[in-house]
């Protein structure tokens, strides 16, 4: 299809590229480019776009858990530490790790 100026579609025409840009997976840019019609043109066929709802729910208090950071050195060693650990005391193990 061209996109000549001024170029006019039909109805079916306008259907079977929106119905194809649907399918397609591609986003309305590079559709556009490969179905040679313009941006603008292939947005108004869309018409507006509903507004996304956003929902909240509500969260109670989260279980102690002994979750656990793993770390694989270059070295080989592995070394696990609690999530609850001071950062700067897992630096110095790594550190100290690393270079065994």
């Amino acid at each position: 299809m061209s996109t000549e100026r001024g170029k006019r579609y039909t109805e079916d025409q306008k259907k079977e590229l929106v119905e194809l840009f649907r399918q397609s997976g591609l986003n309305a840019s590079r559709f556009c480019k490969e179905m040679n019609v313009s941006y603008p043109t292939l947005k108004r066929w869309l018409g507006p776009q509903p507004a996304k709802t956003v929902e909240f729910v509500e969260v109670g208090e989260a279980e102690p858990n002994d979750a656990r950071l793993s770390v694989a050195l270059p070295n080989g060693i592995w070394a696990e530490f609690p999530l609850s650990a001071e950062k700067s005391v897992v630096a110095s193990w790594i550190r100290e790790l690393k270079a065994c």
